[in-house]
């Protein structure tokens, strides 16, 4: 029996209650090797739209779903079970299934879960299926992630997990501490400090980073600088450090209620050189 034939089409269509998980395997197993016809995309979206809302009936057919629709049943998608998270994402994710591109590009579907509010998910369930993402080396690669972060980064209000993120991207390569720098750099030119959570990772990024961190915190304004040096001390005696190895000339271009904020936070250090009397 194929994907075609009128005796499954109409099994399917006039599906009796309490027969979904059956309906969904035949389908599951017709859809292996092969995408699912238009009419059986069709008939299950009829069915999930009008009258079965269970989102593992869209499974078998995402391959011939609209992009806003896989989007909007991600919420959905990501409070089933761990295994079966991934199978949705690796069919979304898997250009070999389609005779096109990918349903959705790998930053396509991170951005997308980042968006999702929390009056639709969990936090801990978003951040379980960022995780299934963050586990696929192969597909999240640096480049992914860079254009992942750059487009995050502009939204409004920033995503609550963003600086998850940033975190989780410094962990697993190092050698974006520069991009990353950039990202902190653009999170004071959007007043980070004003979303708690982003703020809150700024800081421990800052901390992650460091010594790298150090110039992005001479670009804070004063009083958020002041409140980074209060609550964390290796930042404070890093930036010390940092200030002291600099050269005096270079010093001198730092604002000067930058230098004094440090030094008032810092006992016995004197950063800003004394005017010369006549």
């Amino acid at each position: 029996m194929g994907m075609t034939s009128p005796e499954l089409l109409k099994l399917v269509k006039n599906c009796p209650h309490g027969t979904e998980a059956l309906i969904t395997r035949i389908i599951h197993i017709l859809t292996q090797q092969m995408p699912p016809s238009h009419e059986i995309v069709e008939i299950i979206r009829d069915l999930y739209y009008k009258r079965i809302s269970d989102v593992r009936l869209l499974i078998p057919v995402l391959t011939g779903l609209e992009k806003s629709e896989i989007i909007n049943a991600l919420p959905k998608f990501i409070k089933l079970s761990p295994p079966v998270v991934k199978e949705v994402f690796n069919r979304l994710l898997d250009s070999s299934r389609t005779s096109q591109t990918s349903l959705l590009s790998p930053s396509e579907l991170l951005i997308a879960l980042h968006r999702i509010s929390l009056e639709e998910c969990e936090l801990r369930t978003i951040i379980n299926a960022t995780s299934v993402c963050f586990n696929e080396r192969s597909i999240y690669t640096d480049d992914i992630l860079a254009v992942v972060l750059q487009q995050l980064v502009e939204m409004s209000p920033i995503p609550i997990l963003f600086m998850r993120t940033v975190l989780q991207t410094f962990s697993l390569y190092p050698k974006m501490a520069n991009f990353i720098m950039i990202i902190l750099q653009r999170l004071i030119t959007k007043q980070a400090w004003k979303q708690a959570r982003i703020w809150e990772g700024f800081i421990k990024c800052c901390e992650k980073t460091r010594p790298h961190s150090f110039p992005i915190l001479l670009q804070l304004p004063p009083s958020q600088l002041k409140h980074i040096l209060q609550i964390t001390s290796e930042l404070r005696d890093g930036l010390v450090r940092y200030l002291c190895s600099m050269p005096i000339a270079q010093r001198s271009s730092i604002p000067s209620s930058i230098l004094i904020v440090i030094e008032d936070d810092s006992k016995n250090v004197a950063l800003i050189p004394p005017s010369n009397s006549a």
